[in-house]
Order: structure tokens, then C-alpha cells, then sequence
């Protein structure tokens, strides 16, 4: 099984998308070979579509796409009509956000379940992660039911199963997850000289 990770994140390092590849690589081990392409960079396109499954991974910008994950995909469309073969890579999609629900990804991996559909490769499904950029520092017990999820989505991607959507945040109260992200940004606005009302009420 050849795997064709995608990486829709426009960071050049400490993504959350990144952080992702690298646990579902190392998930994968020796039971898939596991190839990691940069939306950024839209050439190879021969090598990914020699893959068997495809893996978007990439995280919520505005309840949609990143910019340049659209303009990956509006040229790997025109690669599949100029280049026509009999293999169909299946598709999946993994979508962290920042907010606390992984169901607000719902609409961003249903943009890339169109487009598999448009361009006749078979979707299977898709995972979204709520809070994401707290998942890789909080503890394994807060972990719990994201975890679950991954595991869950690993397993279809292991057997090229079809199934709905997961959707997943980690085992803390909403409201505790807020005060930990006031924690973070507050601080870091009044070290540029802002208040909370700069920002509410600009």
C-alpha cells in the first residue's frame, strides 16, 4: 500500500498538520510505504496519482480550504484530464481547526469529497479535529476521545473502507478549553502593546 500524504499547511515548520503526518506515519509503520507531498508545490503530480490512497492534510482556514490547498487541487484536476489512466487513488481528509468542535470541519472535507467526486476518484472519508494546536500538549486522559478518533479514521485508511465522517475534540469542558486560549493570546497581545477591547472593538 502506497499512501500519498498531502500537506495543505502553509507553515514551514510546527504545524499541526505536520505534527499529524507524523503520527499517522508512524501508525502506518511497515504496513504502508508513505509519501509526503506540500500542497505549496504543485508538480510531482505523476507520483502522487501513483499512490494508492490519497491523505489531505490540512487545517480550517475561514470554514474552507487554505487558498493554495484550492489551487493544488484545481491543478491536479487538470492533470487527471490530461493524463488519463485506469488507476483511481482513494481519497481521504484529515482537517484540524483551532475552535473547540471538530464538526465545524464538516464543510471544509466536504469541498474535498466534491472534488474527488468531480474528478472520479472514489472518496472514503474524512476526520476532523477540534482544538487542534492544544492536542500535542495536553495530557493522554484529555486525549481520550481524539484519540479514539484517529484510531478510528486509521482504520479505514489501513482498509480502504468507506465510512461517514468523524468528527473529534479532546475530553475537556468547552469552558476550560477557552480560559486555556485566553491564557495564551491575552499575554501576547499586551506584549504588543493591545487589550483584549483593540481586538473585539477595532
Amino acid at each position: 500500500m502506497k499512501l500519498a500524504m498531502i500537506m495543505g499547511s502553509p507553515k514551514m515548520r510546527g504545524s499541526i498538520s505536520a505534527h499529524l503526518i507524523k503520527e499517522m506515519t508512524k501508525s502506518i509503520g511497515d504496513a504502508g510505504d508513505v509519501f509526503v507531498f506540500n500542497a505549496a508545490k504543485t508538480e510531482r503530480f505523476d507520483e502522487v496519482l501513483s499512490c494508492d490512497r490519497l491523505v489531505f492534510v490540512f487545517p480550517l482556514y475561514y470554514d474552507s480550504l487554505p487558498s493554495h490547498v484550492i489551487s493544488y487541487l484545481e491543478q491536479l484536476d487538470a492533470f487527471i484530464k490530461e493524463h488519463p489512466t485506469g488507476k483511481k487513488p482513494s481519497v481521504y481528509a484529515v482537517c484540524n481547526l483551532g475552535f473547540y468542535e471538530g464538526y465545524q470541519t464538516k464543510w471544509a472535507l466536504g469541498r474535498i469529497q466534491c472534488w474527488a467526486n468531480a474528478v472520479g476518484l472514489p472518496w472514503k472519508a474524512g476526520l476532523g479535529i477540534g482544538a487542534g494546536p492544544f492536542i500535542p500538549h495536553l495530557p493522554p486522559e484529555a486525549r481520550k476521545r481524539t484519540d479514539k478518533g484517529k484510531e478510528q479514521f486509521l482504520q479505514l485508511l489501513h482498509s480502504g473502507a468507506a465510512d461517514d465522517n468523524i468528527y473529534t475534540e479532546p475530553d475537556i469542558p468547552k469552558e476550560m478549553f477557552v480560559e486555556m486560549g485566553n491564557a495564551q493570546w491575552i499575554p501576547l497581545l499586551e506584549a504588543n502593546g493591545l487589550t483584549v477591547d483593540d481586538v473585539l472593538h477595532p
